[in-house]
């Protein structure tokens, strides 16, 4: 009997699948993204869509965003680098305060180089334009290095192809 149960749960463990269980990225993930701000220019309070896993704490801000061909940086200090990372939205995560949970220590220059999809080197400035029509449509981590510390944005970057109020009512469909 004791031969036959042993049988029946080693059998049950084997058959399990990895698939059904619910495995959710990581909330300190280089592509996540769990929400964003959106704003059209510096003095728009903006609109926050799902719980933005951000660490901008007033250092710079990223407008517009939504954006299409272009992006401004303005920032209290200068920008050296700036590297756009692709990245997926997941409506995961929204009620962590990612205040408790990032800092500028959680992601190496090195990894954010290596997932980097467009990037500015060598910049000296604390406000200046982007050129990102070259980009793909879709989610974005904006990060820029001030005083040798790195922080970071989300984005979002749609075509001018369609109706972009349908666009931007489908984005806003999803976080809610």
């Amino acid at each position: 009997m004791k031969k036959k149960l042993f049988i029946l749960i080693s059998i049950l463990a084997i058959s399990c699948n990895k698939d059904e269980t619910d495995v959710q990225t990581d909330k300190s993930s280089i592509n996540l993204v769990t929400g964003v701000n959106f704003r059209q220019d510096t003095n728009d309070t903006g609109l926050k869509l799902g719980n933005p896993n951000v660490l901008v704490n007033n250092k710079f801000l990223l407008y517009p965003n939504p954006a299409n061909e272009s992006v401004y940086i303005l920032a209290e200090e200068n920008v050296t680098d700036v590297w756009f990372v692709s990245a997926n939205p997941e409506k995961i995560h929204q009620d962590v305060n990612f205040s408790n949970v990032l800092n500028t220590n959680l992601y190496n220059e090195q990894s954010i180089i290596s997932n980097s999809n467009f990037s500015l080197i060598g910049q000296s400035s604390n406000s200046f334009k982007m050129n990102i029509g070259t980009l793909a449509k879709g989610y974005y981590k904006v990060f820029v290095k001030i005083g040798g510390k790195i922080y970071w944005d989300n984005l979002y970057k749609y075509e001018n192809q369609g109706n972009n109020e349908e666009q931007f009512s489908k984005i806003n469909d999803f976080w809610k």
